[in-house]
């Protein structure tokens, strides 16, 4: 790692969501050896929106799959209704079920990443230090509030206030169709790409 590339996380606080326990312990175990101290551990999405609205955290770590409210409608939710100190919160979801469809819906519910199991530290680390240093503007829109997704532009265009184009594509879902992705078709896929211009 270079020097420019070092975080303190000590002081920062992180909410881990997982209905498995082993995940849990796994994913408060990787970011506790990145010098992590101050980790809230939820079992649920209802858990978890609960505790975002008694205080804000620093980090979001949500599975997927949830009982009552999965992880994509608890990120849909920060955006969208959690109050100001939490909406901008770096939100990722790691799943171990990574077609296209399910990164696409955690890409439009406004996650910051996904990630697939079984996590690898490195990738993890990676993520976080990413979102940690990111300058990318939040956006809202009548169909999408979170991380700006337009990868060449620095904001909405002049030309299109709504944040639409006209050659935007449908924000209609489909059913899971293909194989899971791997991880570095899910980074092609959500991390922006920087202009050659």
């Amino acid at each position: 790692m270079q020097p420019s590339q070092h975080i303190n996380l000590e002081k920062a606080r992180a909410l881990i969501v997982d209905d498995n326990q082993q995940s849990l312990d796994l994913l408060v175990g990787v970011l506790t050896s990145f010098g992590l101290r101050n980790v809230i551990r939820k079992e649920s999405g209802r858990e978890a929106r609960d505790e975002l609205e008694f205080r804000p955290v620093d980090l979001i770590l949500t599975n997927a799959q949830l009982p009552e409210i999965d992880g994509y409608d608890l990120i849909r939710w920060l955006r969208r209704q959690a109050d100001e100190a939490s909406r901008m919160t770096p939100a990722i979801i790691v799943s171990a079920h990574t077609r296209r469809s399910q990164v696409e819906k955690a890409r439009d519910c406004g996650a910051n990443f996904i990630i697939t199991k079984p996590i690898s530290p490195a990738v993890m680390l990676e993520r976080i230090l990413w979102v940690a240093r990111n300058d990318r503007l939040f956006i809202e829109t009548e169909s999408y509030v979170g991380p700006d997704r337009r990868w060449r532009n620095a904001g909405p265009p002049i030309e299109f206030p709504d944040g639409r184009r006209r050659d935007d594509q449908s924000i209609e879902l489909s059913d899971g169709e293909g194989l899971n992705m791997s991880q570095d078709e899910l980074d092609m896929l959500i991390k922006p790409l920087r202009s050659i211009a």
